[in-house]
């Protein structure tokens, strides 16, 4: 009997859905069996199917293998690797079809490729993209358009984001005017973005949460003046709104107000969405409740389905194990989320790793560090810094330093781990020549790494290793301006050993 088509893709986008991934895969085999495989329609939808199961080598695979592949295809693979956090990929199989020619971008393709320039910074290719909707006579499609606005929001390029913005003005919908809301916020120009928001033709519950969300993320108590504000011309707080406010109470130490929002999260009834149960276990964490946070998480853990899909929760109360040192616990909550074959993200690798740090374990070090590779999270931002910090704490620079040059980008955390390490196992020359760097490559500095400097410093001093290595601390004392009785007397430490005298 002949099948319909539409039932087919109905069928297999149902399977990619629900992650229905024996009876997908056994659906497939059978589309096999049948021929039905070999439609390039058919064969869209299977590959989308394993990108929502997340197994993207078999999505590849089955892309790869298509004899013949249109515009459609190559934008679903595309878009699998961009959903899926590939980005790096997604724009490597957009250059190959740009260089097989066998395609021309549409305004779909263009989109989901700004997206993925957005989520790595590849700003080259996001403005190429922009020529070319220009050339193209595509800078009329305002969807096209929000994502490249989008685009130069996430790469930091607030003037071009503020040009197009100013360009589409007229024509701007609420996504325009968020996003460069957003913008703002990350670039911490926050009246700005205030101003902005004021201007609004129509302000919705999205823009509220989005001026919220960039208070949270700054730091900002304002961020609570806006929930009541909002709750005053009469728009609904959502998900999205409590955990934004719960996370500022987080942050400042507002256990009170927090108490308040958990009843409204109540009268709500939005205590089951598992992203306002992780920023309730947060807050409680953060502000001396952690029995309060262990008995919230405890009521709800069981009852939010699978750890697969509540694993925000988790990382939530492995967090606040963390922050008060319960490190039995922190490491059977590591075991109980390996142990349900949930896929540790960078959140639960982090507080994994801090575990390590805590209590100083090689070997457990080692095969979180083992877990972080299975995991693709090595050379991440944050999980590989705070792993270079760990191998520094433990007095093994060889391996930190290894992991520090291939890290394609580092924080803070990296730095001033291998700095303290250097300090720590008594390596001065390299850890002059490491804050050397970080000034120059224009790290932040705090007083904490001024001081272990200046340590250096004086050690050296000690030992009268020559006057050219001494003058390193001029840099760090003109720069920073330290004013600090403990600072300064590291500097007349330092002076007295020379006999000499700052400039």
């Amino acid at each position: 009997m002949k099948m319909d088509l539409k039932y087919i893709v109905a069928a297999i986008r149902h399977c990619g859905r629900v992650k229905a991934l024996k009876q997908g895969k056994s659906f497939h085999s059978h589309l096999i069996k049948t021929g039905y495989s070999h439609s390039i329609y058919i064969a869209c939808n299977l590959v989308s199917m394993y990108a929502d199961f997340t197994f993207l080598i078999d999505a590849y695979k089955l892309f790869d293998e298509m004899p013949i592949k249109n515009i459609v295809t190559w934008t679903t693979m595309v878009s699998a690797y961009t959903s899926n956090g590939k980005p790096r990929e997604a724009i490597k199989i957009f250059t190959r079809m740009l260089d097989s020619k066998s395609e021309v971008p549409n305004g779909f393709m263009y989109s989901v490729v700004l997206k993925a320039c957005g989520r790595v910074g590849e700003i080259e290719l996001g403005r190429l993209i922009h020529k070319r909707l220009s050339r193209e006579n595509l800078d009329y499609d305002i969807v096209l358009l929000n994502a490249l606005l989008d685009m130069y929001v996430k790469c930091g390029c607030l003037s071009d984001a503020r040009k197009v913005f100013d360009r589409i003005f007229l024509r701007a919908n609420s996504t325009s005017w968020n996003t460069m809301i957003s913008g703002y916020f990350k670039e911490g120009l926050v009246e700005e973005a205030v101003n902005l928001f004021n201007q609004m033709p129509d302000r919705n519950v999205v823009s509220w949460n989005t001026v919220i969300a960039g208070f949270a993320e700054n730091g900002s108590s304002r961020a609570l003046q806006f929930v009541c504000k909002m709750h005053r011309e009469g728009i609904k707080l959502d998900k999205f709104t409590f955990p934004c406010a719960l996370k500022t109470c987080s942050y400042a130490g507002f256990l009170d107000a927090g108490k308040q929002i958990h009843c409204y999260v109540l009268k709500s009834g939005l205590e089951s969405s598992c992203f306002a149960l992780s920023a309730l276990v947060d807050m409680y964490s953060n502000c001396n409740g952690l029995d309060d946070a262990m008995r919230l998480f405890d009521q709800y853990s069981g009852g939010t389905g699978s750890i697969c899909d509540s694993l925000v929760l988790w990382n939530s109360m492995l967090s606040g194990y963390v922050v008060h040192e319960k490190n039995r616990a922190a490491v059977n909550m590591i075991a109980q989320i390996h142990h349900s074959g949930a896929a540790a993200d960078s959140y639960t690798l982090s507080s994994a790793l801090k575990v390590c740090i805590n209590l100083l374990n090689v070997r457990l070090g080692t095969q979180v560090h083992a877990l972080i590779v299975i995991s693709g999270y090595e050379l991440d931002y944050v999980v590989g810094s705070i792993l270079v910090d760990h191998y520094a704490r433990l007095g093994n620079m060889k391996d930190a330093f290894e992991l520090f040059h291939r890290l394609p980008k580092k924080d803070i955390v990296a730095w001033s781990g291998l700095l303290m390490g250097c300090t720590k196992m008594e390596l001065n020359s390299l850890a002059l020549s490491l804050f050397r760097d970080m000034v120059t490559f224009g790290v932040e500095v705090d007083q904490y790494m001024v001081s272990n400097v200046l340590k250096v410093c004086s050690s050296l001093a000690s030992i009268g290793t020559g006057a050219h290595q001494i003058d390193c601390f001029k840099m760090p004392i003109q720069i920073f301006s330290l004013n600090s009785i403990y600072e300064a007397k590291y500097v007349q430490l330092i002076v007295g050993k020379r006999g000499r005298k700052l400039q």
